[in-house]
């Protein structure tokens, strides 16, 4: 036989084997694609989270309730939120030196690493919801 005919049904042949072989190329394809997927929907998910924290963390000064009861129970609710979201047992209020309401332990490391950031206490005040005067108690205090 010719050499030729010879590589021409071989060729025809492995052609015909690769059509049977199983590709594990595509199974791994789907896994990393069902892999992104699941990443994709946790993090959507603990967006949302982090959102509904932090709306009920940085009201508006409406949230200056009449009645303690009710007070209790909002802050309960973002504290037991809060916890849940980022597994802390306890989240502790800060009091400020002026009579005024107590500022929650979040804020307050978010105004301390807003300062470490270097931006300004107008700058800190706007992003904080608080006083500048507030702000600054706060920053002297170191936290505590």
């Amino acid at each position: 036989m010719d050499l030729s005919i010879i590589l021409m049904i071989l060729g025809i042949i492995l052609i015909l084997f690769s059509f049977f072989m199983k590709s594990t190329t595509k199974k791994i394809e789907q896994d990393v694609e069902e892999l992104s997927i699941s990443i994709f929907q946790e993090t959507n998910n603990l967006k949302r989270r982090l959102k509904v924290v932090e709306e009920e963390l940085l009201l508006e000064p409406e949230f200056q309730v009449k009645s303690p009861k009710v007070q209790n129970q909002k802050v309960q609710q973002v504290m037991q939120a809060v916890q849940q979201a980022t597994g802390q047992s306890t989240i502790k209020p800060v009091k400020t030196t002026n009579n005024a309401k107590p500022i929650h332990q979040i804020i307050v490391s978010q105004v301390l690493e807003l300062n470490k950031q270097g931006l300004s206490i107008s700058d800190i005040s706007l992003r904080s919801n608080l006083t500048e005067e507030q702000v600054r108690e706060v920053i002297a205090s170191g936290g505590r």
